[in-house]
């Protein structure tokens, strides 16, 4: 396998520089490194909204057919979420989020969760520092598990605080640094948030209450 590696820092950071374009023509992969991001102590320190690869589009039959049919979809949900969330944050800074509608909250906390929960890593961690491919599916397939099930529980009438107060959201955080050997537990994690969603907004529903009845003239 040849891999090819064009790393350019353009002055003032102009990316239409001859010399960028002409890397981008051979590497078809763009990762854009944001100093915000380092700050932030977020590593790898690379925009998820600016960077991309051109090879998607190939890589797709091989990922459905080497990890998941869904991967792609998963892929594609996962960056409309990210593009979602810089969205909502503007109106967040704008008029708070108390503005923003249940299913919005949950699409913030959700996009964190894939933030911080996946996109970043801890290369000093001796399980963090790799993760295989179906690890990484595993991983992102229980957040964004966490996110269906939560809409549907949105639908159901279950209070959004304690849709993002659920325990759940801790065990999806701490789930990066389960072992390879032991990733069955990222498996059982995603049928428990089937069933404590499910559980929730049931909890929640109303209790049905009897209709009052009218006496009649005989039993007045």
């Amino acid at each position: 396998a040849l891999s090819v590696i064009g790393a350019v820092s353009p002055p003032g950071g102009d990316l239409s520089d001859s010399v960028v374009q002409a890397t981008l023509r051979v590497v078809k992969v763009f990762w854009s490194l944001e100093a915000t991001l380092a700050a932030r102590r977020h590593f790898p320190a690379i925009d998820w909204l600016r960077s991309y690869s051109l090879y998607k589009d190939v890589l797709g039959e091989w990922f459905e057919q080497n990890i998941a049919e869904d991967i792609t979809e998963m892929i594609a949900t996962t960056n409309r979420l990210l593009e979602e969330e810089a969205e909502l944050q503007e109106i967040v800074r704008l008029v708070g989020a108390e503005a923003l509608s249940p299913a919005e909250q949950l699409a913030l906390e959700t996009s964190r969760s894939i933030r911080e929960d996946f996109l970043h890593q801890n290369a000093f961690h001796e399980v963090d520092t790799h993760t295989s491919m179906k690890k990484q599916y595993l991983l992102l397939s229980a957040i964004l598990n966490f996110h269906r099930q939560g809409l549907l529980a949105i639908k159901r009438g279950a209070d959004i605080s304690t849709i993002l107060s659920s325990p759940l959201r801790e065990a999806i955080g701490r789930a990066r640094y389960i072992k390879e050997e032991d990733i069955e537990q990222i498996s059982n994690l995603l049928k428990q948030i089937d069933s404590e969603l499910e559980k929730l907004s049931a909890a929640e529903q109303p209790a049905p209450t009897a209709a009052a009845k009218t006496p009649t003239p005989s039993e007045s």
